[in-house]
């Protein structure tokens, strides 16, 4: 009767406003210091709208918005319906951690501020239906993060958010041209038409580029091992289990999904790119020390699999409505796991009340590897589908890699556990049971959801047959059993050590430059080789001063908005054509 009601008249409509707008109030009530304890008290109920139009609203329901930019639509849609459900179940849980992790900070409001607008935004995207006002939604969301990176203040968070924002603004600026090209050739902006149009292939290259950058899509994935380990572990859950879905979401809005539209060089393209990701997390991954840095690693691989199967839309576009139900299968499961899995970090274990926790972690930890009977299991056998109805070499090549992939998460679930598991003990928090709470809700999401979502059930029915169970099975056991030989017999100490962020210590290393130190005489005399390799240090280190330099100056306001002005004029000049 509820869901009847919802989608009859004006109610669907009110809800719909209500999903962005009620954190929006809420985070208004934020900014004055007289309505603050008002604000913080609703700010975890602000996503009940959200979670109620995922669950009762029927697709088709819309809300036109004449004022809104040139005028826009929201609406739910299959695909979005998860997404939202998703970003419901996660921020919600995230904002319930978030009052008693935060409990004793004096700049909780602050966050909790930058926590709301951006929850709003990302809803607003989620419900969007036109070019316009996905942009200005995904914008807003990636700007008001910046908030959530940087909250602590320190060095390392002030330098991860000055990364950060630097390919927010690269992304915007690639965004805005790739939709400017769009536009010039579509009768209307609406994202149904954009998706069944063909589109330039420079028009691909920059929303592939401008999305792939939130997406953590490799080589753009650095901002999230940087921001990770510094953003509280809210911020850290959200950052990884919804917002990096934004960037996949906006490759399913934005790409061609018609099955006349055949793009087999780009589809080839993702299935690599997607691919090398999805190996290079883990390889990074299982250098890395701190926990909250595996798991930034852990979602860059995840992520490379989910970028793999829009390859395989764009290689078979007969399969469209399949993969998009499986990306919206496996990005629901895994922001689900990932989200616990940050939050987790943040537990403070050694609480009478949070004693089972270390154990609990297993389920969505062994989820994310594939383990049967799990939401894992579901989103990898939805995943074999698709392969299934891809064209050779392909399938063939698929076929091989796919069990590889899941037993390299297993590999780096494994060092996940064994680094939660050789934490020192916390000391008593004071709000250790809502944190506690909170934990327990998105666990329990983990566990039941993919048994009961309607789009998950068929999928879910064949997760049970003994051949399915085995072929998911044998990569976590063949992953288990190889981490328990490389502790048993690689010495402590003498792994490879890669810094979090991997391809950007060229700027870092300034920070550190090689001195001359002093030698006796004798050693005084060096090779040719030795020479040689000190001259290009020497080069090294002056490129990456001069980079640095560099980026400061390209990150001037003044600057930065004249180029983008210039840009869009540039544009213009070309539409007028």
């Amino acid at each position: 009767m509820t869901s009847q009601l919802l989608n009859n008249g004006q109610a669907g409509v009110l809800l719909l406003s209500l999903v962005p707008g009620l954190p929006l109030l809420v985070a208004l009530l934020l900014v004055m210091r007289s309505s603050r304890r008002t604000g913080m008290r609703f700010a975890a109920w602000s996503t009940l709208p959200a979670l109620a139009a995922a669950l009762l609203l029927q697709p088709g329901i819309d809300l036109e918005v004449a004022w809104f930019f040139m005028g826009g639509r929201m609406g739910i849609d299959e695909m979005g319906r998860s997404f939202l459900l998703l970003a419901a179940l996660v921020w919600g849980a995230a904002a319930w951690f978030a009052h008693g992790y935060l409990g004793d900070d004096p700049q909780r409001h602050r966050f909790f501020f930058f926590y709301l607008i951006t929850m709003a935004f990302n809803f607003g995207l989620i419900l969007a239906q036109d070019m316009l006002g996905f942009y200005l939604f995904f914008g807003l969301m990636s700007i008001s993060a910046y908030g959530l990176i940087v909250h602590r203040g320190s060095p390392e968070a002030r330098r991860a958010g000055r990364v950060y924002m630097v390919l927010v603004m690269v992304g915007e600026i690639l965004l805005f041209s790739g939709m400017v090209l769009m536009a010039a050739r579509l009768p209307d902006l609406e994202l149904a038409t954009i998706a069944a149009s063909p589109t330039g292939n420079l028009s691909l290259t920059l929303l592939f580029i401008g999305f792939g950058i939130k997406a953590g899509l490799l080589p753009l994935h650095v901002w999230l091992p940087l921001a990770h380990p510094v953003a509280p572990a809210p911020a850290s859950a959200v950052l990884s289990g919804v917002m990096i879905k934004a960037g996949l979401l906006g490759w399913l809005r934005f790409l061609p999904m018609s099955q006349e539209i055949i793009l087999p060089g780009w589809g080839e393209a993702l299935i690599i790119l997607g691919l090398m990701a999805a190996f290079y997390g883990v390889a990074i991954g299982l250098t890395q020390t701190d926990t909250k840095t595996i798991l930034a690693y852990s979602s860059i691989s995840q992520m490379g699999i989910m970028t793999m199967l829009v390859g395989c839309g764009l290689l078979a576009p007969n399969q469209w409505p399949q993969v998009a139900t499986a990306v919206s299968i496996y990005a629901l499961h895994h922001g689900l796991a990932k989200a616990s899995l940050f939050l987790a970090t943040g537990l403070p274990m050694a609480q009478k009340n949070s004693q089972a926790a270390p154990y609990l972690i297993l389920l969505p930890a062994l989820a994310l590897a594939g383990l049967p009977l799990t939401s894992g299991a579901i989103a990898k056998f939805a995943m074999k589908e698709i392969v299934h109805g891809l064209p050779a070499p392909w399938l063939t090549l698929l076929g091989c890699v796919l069990p590889l992939t899941a037993l390299a998460t297993t590999l780096i679930v494994c060092h996940f556990l064994k680094t939660m598991a050789a934490r020192q003990p916390q000391e008593t928090a004071r709000g250790a049971a809502v944190m506690t709470r909170a934990w327990l809700l998105l666990w329990l999401a983990v566990a039941l959801l993919p048994w009961f979502w309607p789009h998950q059930q068929a999928y879910a029915a064949h997760v049970t047959q003994l051949n399915l169970i085995w072929q998911g099975l044998w990569p976590v056991l063949a992953g288990g059993a190889m981490m328990l030989a490389a502790w048993r017999w690689w010495p402590s100490g003498r792994g490879i050590s890669v810094p979090a962020g991997d391809i950007l210590w060229i700027f870092w290393s300034q920070d550190h430059p090689p001195t001359a130190a002093k030698r006796p005489p004798q050693q005084k005399q060096r090779s040719d080789k030795e020479a040689l390799s000190q001259q290009l240090q020497q080069i090294f280190h002056l490129v990456a001063r001069h980079s640095r330099r560099l980026e400061k100056m390209l990150m001037r306001w003044s600057l930065t908005g004249t180029a983008y002005l210039l840009l869009g004029l540039l544009f213009l000049v070309l539409l007028l054509k």
